[in-house]
């Protein structure tokens, strides 16, 4: 048996375990990955269209998104916006403002044990980002009615 031999069967040997063992891990490791981004996006969008359909952001359904983002495991932070616009009309000029509130406040409303309030055609942004400061979820929408 030649040395040229040998050296061959130990790099096919080397591959085969590469093959067989690792690049496996790194798929579901992957997979594992794309399907927490998934579950993250479904929660998002579940609170997100919940908020949409009453105009209410109320504190249980935050903590119950914060509970669930807990359970996937990682560390992720969400960011909200509440955007209101409102139209003056004074002498033929029409202006329009748009105020905005961002996690604190809504959270702040939360600490008082009150619930947050949005009027129909407000708007609420979601943005939950790992510790990465990656964005996993991004989703928002015009409020439809208000419940209130």
């Amino acid at each position: 048996m030649c040395l040229g031999d040998s050296f061959s069967k130990i790099v096919a040997i080397l591959l085969a375990v590469i093959l067989m063992f690792i690049v496996p891990v790194f798929y579901m490791k992957e997979e594992s990955m794309r399907l927490k981004q998934t579950r993250i996006i479904e929660e998002v969008t579940f609170f997100v269209d919940g908020v949409r359909n009453t105009g209410i952001l109320s504190r249980e359904d935050y903590q119950r998104l914060e509970k669930t983002l807990y359970n996937l495991g990682g560390e992720y932070r969400i960011y909200m916006s509440h955007y209101s616009h409102m139209m003056d009309e004074d002498n033929k000029e029409v202006l329009f403002n748009v105020n905005a509130d961002y996690e604190g406040q809504i959270l702040d409303t939360f600490s008082k044990g009150e619930d947050y309030y949005l009027n129909k055609q407000d708007y609420l942004k979601v943005i939950v980002k790992d510790s990465d400061k990656d964005i996993i979820a991004w989703y928002g929408g015009s409020v439809k009615y208000e419940a209130h």
